[in-house]
This record gives structure tokens, sequence and C-alpha cells, in this order.
């Protein structure tokens, strides 16, 4: 818990068919059974999954005119309707060995010791298995939350599965969203006594992204979340992306910061071991010197940084997790409080700082009692959500606006220390802010909603990458594109394309890149998104220098 406060203790699936559409599906969860196709009223369901009783009543009256779940929409004009697939079915099939790229998998509704989970399993960029299960965000769970959180990560190391499981009776999980009030009658508030609500946004073959929301009251004043994350085959991390949406009541009337993705996963494979070592990225690289880290170690706080990340290892097992920005400091500055006059200094011998001024917060309310403690979230400066106007982390007076949006993206990282996966993400996120992107076929896009559960336009800090998704972005001309990548002599690791505009029924036939034919689901892989009229395409390669990317 932050400012030195004491740790707070801690239905049946039914996918609802709302829509026709085998690509995408809006689903609102804790709906009974059967489920009806109705697409004028995807919204409604959603908007209103809280009140069950009602939706029930609702389901069940419609239910008596319209079909159930895999049969055919009965609607005037749709002669060969197309067949619906439900993405929450099992398949029957057995998952390709590791190594081999098969498509992404979602599970619902599956119990996992009691918590009530939709189960993600992909394959990273070495096609390796990864999974997350996220626990449904609409009910109580055991940990006496009301989910909303990964419960359970898995990954491979050397060919066995690691699973890190939330092992805190406290904070069971990782993706919590949480902000504190600079003053208040409250410390401010999490999602623990929050029930939200959430729903599939769009499962395609190889690419998902998975909504929740929650109304959060902050001193009174209620702050619409938007939490959305994005799993895709050939991409190691899910991306979290998090809007704060105070546009229902005026500026100024409250004073918090953000520090989501909050939580506490035990990314050792539940070994549950002291933390060896931790740091994070402001402007500076702040890094400390010695195991197990305590109260007392020494650090250093000298390096220039670019993006903005945090990180902790452990050294037995081999482990480390972290998140890293999809944007750059001087984009979209994080970290908080009053630590940078420490910038470019070295503190050997220690002690750590004080552990309100951590600009991210770790695990340091924790370490002066134990060092095995796995928290880990994000940081602000006091205003990020609620002020027009707070100062960004230093003494150089720029100013930044917390009112009415606060939005921003994260890669939730885990993988051996041994790896670096956090620096080296890091590194990959710095190399595409110098990425020129242009079009001879389509159009690059240079604006884009400013995050999640938005609709208003901001520009790109890069012509063609949208940081909401760390995605390169254009719109097709008759379903094609030719884009033109200049990587000014740095690597551009595994690029996903969004294209829009396209209405095509399936993935296209020709994918080349610098004349070369590609192999679908080996040298990319593709989702077609038809309700929303896109194209989600990742390139399993990196690229370098000039290349020329063709969709047809």
């Amino acid at each position: 818990m932050p400012r030195g406060l004491p740790a707070v203790p801690a239905t049946a699936r039914l996918p609802d068919c709302f829509g026709n559409n085998p690509k995408r599906w809006r689903s609102a969860w804790g709906l009974a059974s059967p489920c009806v196709r109705v697409a004028s009223l995807r919204s409604h369901f959603f908007e209103n999954s809280m009140t069950l009783p009602s939706a029930r009543h609702t389901v069940a009256l419609l239910a008596l005119s319209l079909t159930a779940c895999g049969g055919k929409d009965v609607r005037p004009g749709d002669e060969n309707p197309n067949p619906v697939t439900d993405p929450c079915e099992e398949s029957n099939s057995i998952d390709p060995a590791s190594g081999t790229c098969a498509p992404l998998r979602l599970q619902c509704a599956r119990d996992l010791s009691g918590f009530k989970t939709d189960r993600y399993v992909w394959r990273d960029r070495d096609c390796h298995v990864r999974s997350v299960s996220l626990v449904r965000n609409d009910a109580a769970d055991p940990a006496g939350w009301n989910g909303g959180y990964i419960r359970r990560y898995t990954y491979e190391v050397a060919g066995a599965e690691r699973t890190c499981d939330g092992q805190s009776s406290q904070v069971p999980g990782w993706g919590m969203v949480t902000s504190h009030l600079k003053d208040g009658q409250t410390w401010g508030a999490w999602t623990q006594d929050v029930r939200g609500s959430g729903r599939f946004l769009f499962k395609g073959a190889h690419h998902a992204l998975h909504e929740l929301k929650w109304p959060l009251s902050l001193d009174g004043r209620v702050v619409q979340v938007t939490v959305q994350y994005l799993f895709a085959t050939g991409r190691d991390h899910p991306l979290y992306a998090i809007t704060h949406d105070a546009s229902g009541f005026p500026a100024n009337q409250i004073e918090a910061d953000v520090r989501s993705p909050y939580g506490d996963l035990a990314f050792d494979g539940n070994a549950s071991t002291d933390i060896a070592g931790l740091g994070w990225g402001d402007k500076y690289r702040f890094v400390t010197l010695s195991s197990p880290v305590t109260m007392n170690t020494g650090w250093d706080y000298r390096e220039p940084n670019v993006v903005p990340y945090t990180r902790m290892w452990t050294a037995a097992p081999d482990a480390e997790m972290g998140a890293v920005q999809t944007q750059t400091w001087e984009q979209k500055p994080a970290g908080g409080y009053w630590l940078y006059p420490e910038w470019g200094t070295r503190h050997a011998n220690g002690p750590m700082p004080v552990d309100y001024n951590w600009p991210y917060q770790l695990n340091q309310y924790e370490l002066p009692s134990v060092t095995n403690s796995h928290r880990l979230a994000w940081g602000s400066n006091f205003g990020a959500v609620g002020l027009s106007q707070y100062p960004r982390l230093g003494d150089d007076g720029v100013m930044l606006s917390g009112h009415p949006y606060q939005s921003y993206s994260v890669f939730m990282v885990l993988g051996t220390h041994t790896a670096s996966p956090v620096l080296s993400l890091v590194s990959e996120v710095e190399a595409w802010q110098g990425v020129k992107l242009t079009a001879s076929e389509g159009t690059v896009r240079t604006r884009g909603p400013g995050g999640v559960g938005r609709t208003d336009s901001v520009t790109y800090d890069v012509a063609g990458y949208n940081p909401v998704y760390a995605t390169w972005e254009a719109d097709a001309a008759s379903n094609r594109v030719t884009l033109a990548f200049d990587t000014a002599g740095r690597t551009l690791a595994r690029p996903m394309v969004v294209v829009h505009g396209y209405t095509a029924a399936t993935a296209p036939t020709t994918v080349t890149l610098d004349g070369k034919s590609l192999t679908a689901d080996t040298d990319y892989f593709a989702s077609v998104d038809a309700e929303g009229k896109a194209l989600w395409l990742t390139l399993q390669r990196d690229l370098k220098g000039a290349a020329t990317l063709k969709v047809e």
C-alpha cells in the first residue's frame, strides 16, 4: 500500500453472441442462457450488464422469438448468413507443440481455484506458449476483490512451463486499477470493492482485445476507468492500456495520481524468493547495487533514460517482472514526487530513498519487514487525474493535463532476468520512435483516439505509430496497402500493423516484403476484424533499414 498505510485485506460462463460476425464479439458477462444474438442491442446489454436481473428477464423474453447461440440470424435479406462461431467454445484440437506458432485461444469462465477467469493462450516471438488468466470483474472473488486482474501468468523457461500466481492475500494478482488522492477523506481508491463489467472486444485468429470497465469513486467524484488487454501471436508480452475519464465532473475537483497496473505476482514461478534487484526509468535510470534488496541497499541513478519502465528480479530462480511504456518519457512523462534532485547521483552504500518518494510504487512499503515482496505498480505526480494542469516529474516547470482524460499504455513483462526482457523492450520502444513510415498505396494514419474508451482524436508523435496499442496504422485503398518502413539503422522488432478500411471477409491472399512472398501463419499472423473493418497483421521478423510491406 502507498504512503505507508497498512495493506487492505483482501456466473456460469455465457458468451452472449451479440453480433453476427465470427471475428468480433461484444460479449457481456453474467447473462442467463440461452445467449441471444441481437445486433442492435450489443451496447445496451454490455453497458447494463451490472443490472443482472433485468438483463436476464430481457434475454428470456427475446429468446422466445430469436435464435440461440450457434444458429443463424433471422433478418430480412439474409438469405445466406455466415455461420457464427462462439469465441468461447473449447477447441477439440490439440495445440501444436511448443515452437510452432498456433492461433490464439480463448477459454472462457475457467475455474481457477474458485476464481472465475477468462484464459488467453498465445505464442510469443519464439512460438513458445504463454497464457494469462484474467479474473472477471463483475462479482466477488475468493480473495475479497471483485476481480479485474491477472491471477495467473504462465510462460516457458528451458522447455518447461513456469506458473506465476497472485499469492498475496491483500493483492491477489496484477493489473488492479489504483489511484491515490493528495488530499481527501480517504487515501484514494482501488477496484477491490468496485464491481465493473467486461467484454471480449475482439477475438481474431491471432489477436484479441479484452476490455474491463469500472466506475471508480475518488473523494465522491466518479472516474470512469477503461482497461484493455491486447494479446497477439508473435508478441511476447500483453499490452495494458488504460484511460481515466473524469469528464463527468469539472476540472480541479480532485488531485489524484495513477499507479495502474498495480499488483503482486509470484513472477519467480511461485517461489516467493527474495528480490535480488530492482529499478525504474523516468528521465534517468535507477538500479540497486546489491542483493537482496533492503532499505539499506546502495543504488545508482546516473544513466539517462528515454522510455519509462519499472522492473524487479530474482536470482534463483532466474526471473524478472516489469512494465514498459509504449511512449518515451518526453512524449508521456511517468513517475512522480520529489526524488529528481538525485538524478545523476550514486549512493553505493545506501540507504534507499524514503518509501513515499519513489517515483513508482514497487515493494518499498513492504521492505522494512520483508525482502520477498513482489509488489510492482506504476506512478505519476498528483493531479494526473483531475487537475487541468499538474507538473511533470522534475523542476523544469513543464505542466501536463489530467482532465478530462488520463491515458497511457504499458507492456506487462515477464521472463528470465538473464534475458533482460524489460530493458530489451525499452530499447525496442526507443527504436520505434525513429521509424519513418510512408505509403505508396493507402494512407498512413497521423491521428487517432487518445486512449482506450475515447473518441477524441490526437496527433501521433510518430506518423503511423499508435501508442495505444503499439501498432503501425494505415488506411487501405480497395483493401490494399503498400507501406515503406525506414528504421534509421535501428531494429524495428516484429512490427504489428493495423490496416483500417479493410472490408474483405478473409485475410489477404498475398503479402510480400521487399517483393518476396510471405507465408501466412509462419512469416506473419493475420486477424480480420470484420465489424471494425480492420486487418491486424504481425510480422514474424525484424526490420532494419528500408523495407516495403505490401498487402493485397
